[in-house]
């Protein structure tokens, strides 16, 4: 099977090649991703996605991460990137219903590997009450929401720890719903950075 190809870029944000996912991650190369957040209002509540990581992962096994999210190919587009939102979630969302959030960049260090990302953040509030979630178990494992200021709170270190609720698919492929009291360590260690353009992004995309 091919590996995925993806765009080498400089710390300028500029196109200088292209190599295997692999190579890029090995080399720690720059590359580019998209990046899809829920947010859902309820009883004038507004909540944050995560989704937990499925056991089966080669990296950051059942942690908890961004909503949605995947690579962008050599050969694609942000836009592109929303395929990653039906195929993880099972939602079908129009790319012109997402706002943008910014480029960020992160750097995630490990001893076997250094992801380095440009990634395309994108935001959503859902309008429906009800949500056909329909999850990718060989990539997702559950589905959780937590309040978006205690989210914002924890990952600017002002709490050590939140209530998350949601479910997991068990393993004859049933919804179990749970409820976790989490700390930072429970999720992929993205940049402090990372989630507070993040943030700034969400609270500036909600007081309009």
């Amino acid at each position: 099977m091919e590996q995925e190809k993806l765009n080498i870029l400089n710390e300028q944000h500029e196109t200088i090649g292209v190599a295997a996912r692999s190579d890029i991650h090995a080399h720690g190369l720059w590359h580019e991703t998209f990046h899809f957040w829920l947010l859902k209002k309820e009883h004038d509540i507004m909540y944050l996605y995560f989704q937990l990581r499925s056991p089966v992962k080669k990296d950051f096994p059942f942690l908890f991460d961004i909503t949605a999210a995947g690579h962008l190919l050599a050969n694609e587009q942000p836009f592109d990137g929303v395929r990653e939102v039906e195929e993880e979630l099972g939602l079908t969302v129009p790319f012109e219903d997402l706002a943008f959030a910014g480029v960020i960049q992160d750097e995630i260090h490990l001893p076997n590997f250094t992801d380095r990302e440009f990634c395309h953040v994108y935001l959503y509030v859902h309008p429906e009450e009800q949500m056909n979630i329909q999850l990718q178990k060989e990539e997702v494992a559950g589905l959780y929401r937590a309040k978006l200021m205690d989210a914002q709170q924890l990952f600017t270190r002002k709490i050590d720890n939140m209530q998350l609720e949601g479910f997991e698919i068990d393993e004859a492929g049933e919804r179990r719903k749970e409820s976790k009291i989490v700390c930072v360590q429970d999720f992929v260690p993205h940049e402090p950075a990372y989630y507070e353009h993040l943030f700034q992004a969400i609270n500036q995309f909600l007081s309009k």
